[in-house]
């Protein structure tokens, strides 16, 4: 995926300081920030070679400790993260497109958390939840899926031509 372009695509979608960097001790390819309201939200891509089971439980895990360090009982931040795999293997795959979406699941109660989706390069695909609730949760939700989509496809368009 170009970067660059998914760095416009986000900016365009209101997303501002992006650029590369450490999200609560974890390395991104992406992190951009904006605001709803009183809250904060992240925005944090990482890029992988290929989403196996391995590789998935090692970010199931970061995702729940990025989600618990996001809580907080005054005012917690809330984030997006995005793993944008080259490919996605079957086991995986399947997960994914489950019902339930069980590979990582959405927590965002009262005092920040987060939501994942994952983009699958080889397919053109951008998996996850969008909640219907809270409106924060689904707006920007929604924002991240319609972004990971238009970067995979100008990807797609840049290998044919």
């Amino acid at each position: 995926m170009d970067l660059a372009y998914l760095r416009y695509e986000l900016e365009r979608a209101g997303w501002r300081d992006l650029g590369p960097g450490q999200h609560m001790g974890f390395p991104f390819e992406l992190i951009g920030r904006r605001r709803y309201t009183l809250t904060r939200w992240d925005v944090l891509v990482k890029v992988l070679p290929r989403l196996d089971q391995a590789i998935a439980n090692v970010w199931r895990n970061n995702f729940q400790e990025i989600n618990r360090r996001s809580k907080s009982w005054i005012w917690g931040r809330c984030f997006i993260l995005c793993l944008v795999a080259e490919e996605v293997s079957p086991e995986v795959l399947h997960a994914l497109k489950g019902d339930s979406f069980g590979l990582f699941g959405m927590f965002r109660l009262q005092g920040g958390g987060g939501n994942v989706f994952v983009a699958d390069e080889q397919n053109g695909l951008v998996y996850g939840n969008i909640p219907a609730l809270p409106l924060d949760v689904h707006r920007f939700s929604q924002s991240t899926v319609d972004v990971l989509s238009r970067a995979l496809a100008a990807g797609r368009q840049q290998t044919r031509g």
